[in-house]
């Protein structure tokens, strides 16, 4: 059955401003992207953003405008540049840190509110993930209650945020911990693992744990708000948009594909036959703008963006299509790129010492000795970090409903299926991931060089 009606997601947006948190991340510069490529009547685009390292918001939003994301907005016309506007503030301080002046420029414009800020570090304590992702969202909430014209509230979670299930519907499931016993023991306890570990549970990080807490503060604001939560599985480059490829960060899978078509990463932690839950960016950010367009007040929607269920591919598949891109492009540093998923953690250590430490000593005692500047080693030294983050992900496997989202596909005229498309069953993953190598090649991993040149250089930010 569809509940939802038909809606000109252009109309949509057509003279309407919108207020977005977290627009310097990957996510909020293809959204903003996006919105002024495809949505041209679109009013004011509000950015929160923090006054960083000396650099106030106004010249934050410069480093959004200058990304290669917005090169085909440029080309178009650059005044669609014009209706970014900055607004000074932070996520976790009280009113989100916005001035009297500002807030009142949000309560009286803003009629779409996507909320994206969040802390994508894995391993954040517990007290400042909280801050970020539970108390930011609390802001938020308090904020759209205040908004005259407000039409729609899309709190963008994590899939993964019910990962201790096996079986994931489009819904929120409550916790059984009172949120304010979990601030007031990352309040005593903040530095205390064991303590932080029986409270986070089968859960596997506080990134995940305190977005199911945001989830049930946003589910007790469905009877005030016109809300819809998105939850992406695993994010990859763009599909198509803005170019296909595009990436600009190291988060999620993209260390594994860069370190197996490098020839650095050998083995990962993690069972090859295992669906692995990719979703391209553009199919994210549409589905993120389509749902505010379909918000409803009192009825809270839920969309796990994923395509384990319409259009699964599994580790071994998705490595297989990423070495034969690394092959046909000649993208390896060193010999035979490959990566083996292995669920033992005694024949993975074995096996990481065979394959990548010991030729990694090699190769930087070469370098050494010939004058050059040894790399290897602080490489897998990261690559370590990637393994211990990532390896959850890929030594369990879950079922992900996405019914929601298939009937909302359903919804969309011929012109808004072409424009907003996020039929994750059209993903030809062939295409799809040999341009997620190419384009860590370009926008990642800058002027790389084979070492039989003299030096090896990967981004070192690669964790």
């Amino acid at each position: 059955m569809n509940d939802y009606a038909r809606v000109n997601v252009k109309e949509f947006y057509s003279g309407k401003s919108v207020f977005v948190t977290g627009g310097t991340g990957y996510l909020g510069k293809a959204l903003i992207e996006k919105l002024l490529y495809s949505c041209r009547n679109i009013d004011n685009i509000y950015v929160l953003l923090r006054d960083k390292k000396g650099e106030r918001a106004c010249d934050r939003v410069k480093q959004i405008i200058n990304s290669t994301a917005f090169e085909r907005v440029r080309i178009r016309n650059i005044r669609y540049i014009e209706k970014i506007r900055p607004m000074s503030g932070n996520i976790g301080d009280e009113n989100l840190g916005l001035s009297k002046e500002n807030l009142d420029i949000i309560k009286q414009e803003v009629a779409v509110v996507f909320h994206l800020a969040a802390t994508v570090n894995f391993n954040e304590p517990l007290k400042d993930a909280l801050a970020i992702n539970l108390n930011g969202t609390e802001e938020i909430i308090k904020l759209c209650k205040q908004m005259t014209k407000l039409e729609a509230f899309i709190y963008v979670s994590t899939a993964f945020s019910n990962s201790d299930l096996r079986k994931i519907e489009e819904k929120v499931y409550p916790n059984t911990l009172n949120i304010e016993y979990v601030r007031s023991i990352a309040e005593c306890f903040p530095n205390d693992e064991y303590v932080i570990s029986k409270l986070v549970g089968n859960k596997p990080n506080t990134y995940t744990f305190t977005k199911a807490l945001a989830e049930e503060v946003v589910l007790r604001a469905r009877e005030d708000l016109p809300i819809a939560i998105v939850r992406p599985s695993i994010v990859i480059s763009a599909l198509k948009e803005p170019s296909p490829g595009w990436i600009d960060n190291w988060n999620g899978a993209t260390g594994l594909f860069v370190g197996m078509s490098t020839g650095v990463m050998k083995v990962m932690i993690g069972k090859g036959d295992n669906v692995t839950d990719l979703v391209p960016l553009d199919i994210v950010i549409n589905l993120i703008i389509v749902a505010a367009a379909n918000c409803r007040r009192s009825s809270l929607q839920v969309f796990n963006c994923c395509t384990g269920k319409s259009n699964p591919i599994t580790c071994n598949q998705a490595e297989t299509i990423a070495r034969r891109a690394t092959y046909k492009h000649s993208l390896n540093y060193l010999p035979l790129p490959f990566m083996w998923f292995i669920s033992d953690t005694i024949l993975y250590n074995i096996l990481r010492f065979a394959l990548q430490l010991i030729p990694s000593y090699l190769m930087d005692f070469w370098l050494l000795i010939n004058g050059k500047r040894a790399t290897l080693l602080k490489i897998q030294s990261r690559i370590r970090r990637t393994v211990e983050l990532m390896q959850f992900f890929l030594l369990n496997e879950w079922d992900i409903e996405d019914s929601n989202v298939r009937n909302l596909l359903n919804t969309l005229s011929e012109e808004d299926m072409d424009t907003f498309h996020f039929d994750v069953k059209s993903i030809n993953w062939d295409e799809c991931l040999e341009n997620y190598v190419l384009g860590t090649r370009k926008h990642l991993v800058k002027n790389p060089r084979r070492p039989d040149k003299g030096h090896l250089h990967i981004n070192e930010t690669m964790n």
